[in-house]
Formats: structure tokens, sequence, C-alpha cells
């Protein structure tokens, strides 16, 4: 890209770092500490530079059919340029790595890969961290960082209509959904730079380094909604069947067997004792019940008889979730904590008001 010489003009003793080509000879270039954007001379205007520093208080995107405008805010006031729509990711990652940069939240050293704007969600992937904010504005002082040096799983989840990009920090999962068009591009730039920070190929080789274990309420694998350790089963494990009325009795052998109860008949053996039970039982059964003299012997012996009460009932366990209620429960979860999120950013906003507006009442 060649460097007009008003903008070599305007850079003096600082150091170029980067630049976009905005169609014609239009460019965006960005210092540390600035951005520039210089116009080209045309039919209605003349050759310019706009300068905009990188210390601004708030950056807001618009996006139209054709341009997508960019908002600086300052203490003293808000600047804007436009720029042509299908360079908005390019120029986007250019002032948000200016910006993030000149306020601490990435090192002087560390690189943007990619930035993503997607409705209220502005998703930030640097060489060393993930960068998460949601709100009206592209970035402002309320976002979550997520350091690579603090992940312990990376996963990637298909959805109906979206994907779920799933980062595991210090064992707990991170959810963060983009939509299905973009969701490619996302996983691949994330996975570039984790496998670069961690020097691996695969997310295999990355789930060993992390140090991934077996316990389901950690790992990728694992539902992040795990019970405790806590909650003692309803059933424990073994035989369901066994009655605590019947103790064990330890043999001279070290084994556990049931104690059986005495019998009249020390010689009768287990089967026997089973068959009269069986039978003492269907005699009783048949002494009490009425006799249907209404029954023919074709009747009585008819095997369609008791079909209906024979019959496995084949319909679902309206107890049992299905997949696609898993998933509308989850995209309403996601939702709901993305509202929680906005509501505490302007209750931190009324906040801070509040206390400027009593240190001015203190100061009058």
């Amino acid at each position: 890209m060649e460097i007009p010489d008003l903008v070599r003009e305007e850079l003096g003793d600082e150091e170029l770092r980067a630049g976009v080509p905005i169609g014609d000879e239009d460019v965006v270039c960005a210092t540390p500490s600035r951005t520039l954007v210089y116009n080209a001379e045309g039919l209605l205007s003349d050759e310019r530079v706009d300068a905009f520093p990188h210390d601004a208080d708030r950056l807001e995107l618009t996006e139209g059919r054709r341009k997508t405008t960019f908002e600086f805010t300052y203490v003293d006031g808000t600047r804007s340029f436009s720029v042509p729509g299908d360079h908005t990711r390019d120029v986007l990652t250019l002032l948000l790595e200016g910006i993030l940069k000149t306020h601490g939240v990435i090192a002087a050293g560390e690189s943007v890969v990619g930035a993503f704007r997607f409705s209220e969600l502005t998703l930030v992937i640097a060489e060393d961290r993930l960068i998460r904010h949601i709100g009206a504005t592209v970035w402002d002082d309320d976002f979550q960082t997520y350091a690579y040096e603090d992940l312990t799983g990376l996963a990637f989840e298909e959805g109906s209509v979206a994907t779920e990009l799933v980062v595991w920090i210090d064992g707990r999962p991170q959810r963060i959904k983009t939509p299905r068009d973009d969701a490619r591009l996302v996983e691949e730039t994330l996975k570039t730079a984790v496998f670069e920070y961690y020097d691996v190929a695969t997310l295999a080789e990355l789930d060993r380094i992390v140090g991934v274990d077996d316990d389901p309420e950690t790992t990728p694998d694992g539902n992040d909604l795990g019970l405790g350790s806590d909650i003692d089963p309803l059933v424990a494990e073994g035989d369901a069947t066994e009655s605590p009325a019947e103790p064990a009795t330890e043999t001279d052998a070290g084994t556990d067997v049931e104690a059986t109860p005495p019998t009249s008949n020390p010689d009768q053996t287990e089967p026997q004792q089973t068959e009269q039970s069986a039978a003492e039982t269907s005699q009783s059964v048949a002494d009490d019940s009425p006799i249907d003299t209404d029954i023919g012997d074709g009747e009585r012996g008819s095997p369609d008889r008791n079909d209906e009460s024979l019959e496995v009932s084949a319909e679902p366990d309206p107890a049992v979730a299905t997949a696609k209620e898993v998933e509308e429960l989850r995209e309403q979860m996601d939702e709901l904590s993305t509202a929680v999120d906005r509501q505490n950013q302007l209750l931190k906003k009324q906040h801070n008001a509040i206390k400027e507006l009593v240190e001015q009442l203190r100061n009058q």
C-alpha cells in the first residue's frame, strides 16, 4: 500500500503501524496514538487528512446500505468518518487495536487478530486474550477479558440459527453466541490465535496442554450445569432392589452375603421356597377371585383377551426434555444473560452519574 505524501507529512515523528485501503486512493492509517483518514482530491472536495486520537471514551458504529460510520466520543465532543461497507471489518479491527492499546486493555506489542460486531455484541480476538463487549456501543469501559493463559477448554457448538463459542476459563464455561454465517470465520480466527499462543495444531493437543481432567463439571465434554458433589443420589450405585431391612453378614471368607431367615425345614432349598410361595399366592388369589361363569371355554383361552394390558406404551415420557427443547432453553438463557448484562451496564452508568452529581454538590 502506497502512503500518500500528505499522510507522511501528518505523521511527523510517529511510526505508521498499519493501513487499510478503502477504495480508489483513500486510505485509513493507524499510529500508536491516533488513526489518520486520508481522502484523495475529488470533483467536489480537496485532498485532506483527518486525525482521530485513540483516547476516545466511546466508539460507536452505524451501518447503512452502502457506508459504515464510525463515531468517536471524547471529553470535548464527538467526531466521525465513513468508509464503504465492505471495508467495515478491516477498519474496525484497526481502530479497536489502537483504542485497546491506548487504554491498556492489551499489551503494547500485542496485535488484534480479528474484530467482529454482531448486533449488540463486539468480539475482539487478540494474540493473548479474548475481549467481549455487550451494548449499543462498539466499545466503552464495560467489557470482559478472557486471557488465554487461564484457558482450560475450547469448543464450538452448532445450533439451528447460531453457533456457540464455549471458552472455559479456570474451569468455568463462558458461552458466546455467533451467527452461523460468520461462525466459521470466528472459529478459525480464534483457533489461529489460541493455537499460536500454545504452539499446537489441534484442539486435542490444546486439551492435553491446558490440563483438561475427567471431571464432567470442568471438562469441555461435560455439562457446565453439573450437580455439586454434596448432593446424594436417590438410588445408590449397585443393586437398586436391595432391601435395607435385610442386613448383610460376613462369612469366614470375608464375602458379604444376605442373611437367610430360619425356616421350619432346614433342608429346604431356596428354589423350593420360591415355588411354594408362588403356589400359595396363586391358590390364595384363586380362592378369593369370583368365577365368571359367562365366559366360554373358547373365550377363556383366547390370547386376545389381555392384549391391551400387555401392550407397552410407545408414547415419549413428557418429563424428559428433547434436544430441541434444551436448545430453545439455552437460547432463552443466553438472551436473558444479555439483558442482565445490559441492565448492569445501565445501573453502573447511573451510579457513576449520581457520584459525579454528589461530588459537584459538595464542591459548590
